[in-house]
């Protein structure tokens, strides 16, 4: 295939170490350089009105959550996501892949197609899942019947090629 730079999207679900692994073996094959990019979401850039903690609106959402601990609580998620992708990069690096990494605040769907161009990627790797099928919650399951998913946002706006890699065991988790 002669792919040369990889991009592979990882978040904290369990299809994230298949995507991983396929996205590594993928790098080794090709002799790839290899980005792993995590998005985090800010729901208070969402709605200005949702404080951690809140309720979507189902109950009052004067939780008592001033800015300043919205803040800590975003540099907490984002020293989390570090480690956890340094992890990840570590694993890489140990197969002698070249490896950086990344993270991002804003939607999956449209950062991982920008991150993707700007970094000149010609594969993204990222994962999926049947939301029914795998027990997910109602709501998550109406957002994607709305918004859609994030995979098929990459699919549809991505300048290069990308894997999807569907959970063809949704039962294994439950």
């Amino acid at each position: 295939m002669n792919f040369k730079r990889i991009l592979v999207a990882i978040n904290h679900s369990p299809l994230t170490s298949i995507v991983f692994d396929r996205a590594l073996n993928l790098a080794q094959q090709e002799q790839a350089q290899l980005m792993i990019l995590h998005c985090l979401v800010d729901f208070t850039a969402i709605d200005p009105g949702f404080q951690p903690g809140g309720t979507f609106g189902l109950y009052p959402i004067n939780t008592g959550f001033s800015p300043s601990l919205r803040e800590e609580t975003l540099q907490l998620e984002i020293e989390q996501a570090k480690a956890w992708l340094q992890e990840y990069c570590h694993q890489a690096t140990a197969r002698n892949i070249s490896t950086e990494y990344q993270h991002h605040f804003g939607e999956p769907g449209a950062t991982i197609s920008s991150v993707a161009q700007e970094w000149n990627a010609d594969l993204i790797v990222l994962g999926r899942h049947d939301h029914s099928a795998m027990g997910y919650a109602p709501l998550e399951a109406i957002a994607e019947f709305f918004v859609g998913s994030v995979s098929n946002h990459v699919v549809d706006r991505a300048n290069c090629s990308v894997l999807v890699i569907k959970d063809t065991n949704p039962d294994k988790d439950k």
